[in-house]
């Protein structure tokens, strides 16, 4: 099999990857705890998406670190997000998403990030669902999206999301507590915590039918968006 080049992750940058369903991916990488995750999902394509995920994932950490993908001993903090043991590439951190037919995974350098990828559904009950998660401004603006109300509701959802995964803090955030229209200036600060990393989250293109965040500690740097090949 041939080798591949190690991407070149520097500085501010964050790395974006796209896969999607059908995709060709290894299965044999996987631990015995993602296996054993894989298994309790009833709905095979539930399933098939979650062994694609975390393959692609485990691709990835090997490209970038130059560790076999089979290898490398992913572990979770103390609020179920995936990461590296310490002393062991201790600078790369990584998080995931997936949902219908797509897979992301985002990379960067000394900097915690999220990431969240949905599909877009229709909601019967949108504007109750948006009074339990968003704060006012962020209402304001789905309301006054008028015929594109869906599309705000999931621009703003999944950079909610992909906060909420950056600061590692699991369900406890009060989502109404925190906005996420305007990242720029002081940043977006995690409502029970003024020391917590202060983030930029910005929305990323992707095909018809999905919207999708990331966000990462600091300033935004650049973002490079790739589409997952499997190695040759």
């Amino acid at each position: 099999m041939a080798s591949e080049p190690r991407p070149l992750l520097q500085g501010a940058a964050v790395h974006l990857w796209l896969a999607e369903r059908g995709d060709p991916a290894d299965d044999r990488v996987l631990g015995a705890e993602e296996r054993a995750r894989a298994a309790r999902l009833q709905q095979p394509a539930d399933r098939a998406l979650f062994v694609l995920a975390h393959a692609v994932l485990r691709e990835l950490l090997a490209r970038y670190t130059g560790e076999p993908a089979a290898d490398l001993p992913l572990s979770t903090g103390a609020h179920g997000k995936p990461r590296l043991p310490p002393g062991s590439h201790d600078d790369l951190r990584f998080n995931l998403s997936h949902s219908g037919d797509a897979v992301l995974v985002a990379l960067a350098r000394g900097r915690d990030l999220g990431v969240d990828v949905e599909v877009v559904r229709p909601h019967d009950d949108l504007d109750a669902v948006a009074a339990q998660v968003f704060a006012d401004d962020e209402r304001a603006a789905i309301a006054a999206a008028g015929e594109r109300r869906l599309d705000a509701f999931y621009a703003l959802w999944t950079r909610k999301e992909a906060c909420v995964k950056a600061w590692g803090r699991g369900l406890g955030i009060p989502l109404r507590a925190f906005s996420v229209l305007h990242s720029g200036g002081s940043g977006i600060v995690c409502p029970d915590d003024d020391a917590a990393s202060r983030l930029s989250c910005r929305s990323v293109a992707m095909p018809a039918g999905y919207a999708a965040a990331v966000a990462v500690s600091g300033e935004p740097g650049d973002l490079v968006c790739r589409r997952w090949r499997a190695p040759a």
